[in-house]
């Protein structure tokens, strides 16, 4: 699956990036595809994941480590399912 991730900011964004760099080990074993990392504005970071295991994405999200890791960073996560479009005639 095909993600893109919003996470909002209460930091600086090269605070959190560099807490998302971090879990770059353990993020490969869900997102097999390509990663692009970027900042949207001040308060919000923006990833584009392709070949998400959503499953074992949630697992790693949804576990206290990772809450407690991110809570400095982040208030919270909006997550979107890309899917791709024939482009208008």
């Amino acid at each position: 699956m095909d993600l893109l991730l919003l996470a909002h900011l209460v930091a600086p964004y090269e605070e959190w990036k560099a807490v998302f760099d971090g879990d770059a080990e353990v993020r490969a074993q869900f997102m097999t595809g390509e990663v692009l990392v970027g900042q949207a504005d001040e308060k919000t970071a923006m990833v584009v994941a392709y070949g998400v295991d959503l499953e074992a994405m949630a697992e790693f999200m949804g576990a206290p480590e990772f809450a407690e890791r991110t809570a400095q960073f982040v208030s919270h996560h909006t997550i979107y399912n890309l899917s791709e479009v024939a482009p208008p005639h």
